[in-house]
């Protein structure tokens, strides 16, 4: 990330309050400071792996929560959302979803991925037997996921200048204006730029900038992130926002 030319010395999501503008608040500003590529998995590998897992979670549909909530359909579902089960604070108030990149991320190192975890497990260091869990994980579910919409980029200039241009700026070593510069944020950590004054909230979210979570949270940040100062209502049409996340993809 450049250096930016100036610093915002009051946040800029409690000033959003007093503008009205119809801008897309704080598209970025959580993260993990990982990479966000994962290997390419096997199923069948995974499986296997996935037996240091079951001495605490169920895999299979209607499975019961036992020292952990069962893992079934999991992937690409927001942390928390297991009903009956007791979660930590930490977790509750995450807004994590579990992306293939979020859920490696935890599986490397639990309680270096969220701070107040109750997860015990000291993490699994192959990132191939991480993925090949993913790729088993991805199996245990009701349906075949969605086709990604992976957006136009084209559509999703015009869009970012319409809803989000009056609190950031796009071009590299672009001014501080109320929000953040999105230069090169895609797939990488938020909350990273030391010359902005995030909330807490984002701070410690523990989220890369997938498409998935940006998606989601361009859709309604407080619901997407509770703590969040962010008082945008949001992008509703959900092409609109892939077409942004897209954009945001050639930001490089």
């Amino acid at each position: 990330m450049t250096a930016r030319a100036m610093r915002v010395p009051a946040s800029w999501e409690n000033r959003m309050r007093y503008l009205g503008a119809a801008s897309l608040i704080a598209v970025l500003a959580i993260g993990l400071s990982v990479s966000t590529a994962i290997a390419s998995g096997d199923p069948v590998k995974g499986k296997r792996v996935a037996k240091k897992c079951t001495a605490c979670h169920t895999m299979n549909k209607g499975g019961k929560n036992r020292l952990g909530p069962s893992l079934y359909g999991i992937v690409n579902q927001p942390a928390a959302a297991v009903p009956g089960y007791r979660y930590s604070k930490a977790m509750k108030a995450s807004g994590v979803v579990w992306t293939e990149p979020a859920l490696s991320a935890f599986f490397a190192k639990p309680k270096k991925f969220m701070k107040g975890t109750k997860m015990s497990f000291r993490g699994i260091k192959s990132a191939q037997q991480r993925a090949d869990l993913i790729a088993y994980l991805k199996t245990l579910g009701d349906t075949a996921p969605a086709a990604a919409n992976h957006g136009d980029p084209t559509k999703g200039k015009v869009a970012a200048v319409e809803h989000c241009a009056v609190c950031h700026s796009f071009e590299a070593g672009g001014k501080l204006v109320f929000g953040p510069n999105l230069f090169d944020t895609h797939g990488k950590p938020a909350a990273r730029d030391s010359d902005y004054d995030y909330s807490d909230a984002l701070k410690s979210a523990g989220l890369v900038w997938t498409d998935a979570n940006l998606t989601e949270f361009m859709a309604n940040p407080e619901q997407f992130l509770k703590g969040t100062k962010a008082r945008f209502p949001g992008v509703k049409d959900a092409n609109t926002r892939a077409d942004i996340a897209a954009y945001l993809r050639t930001l490089k």
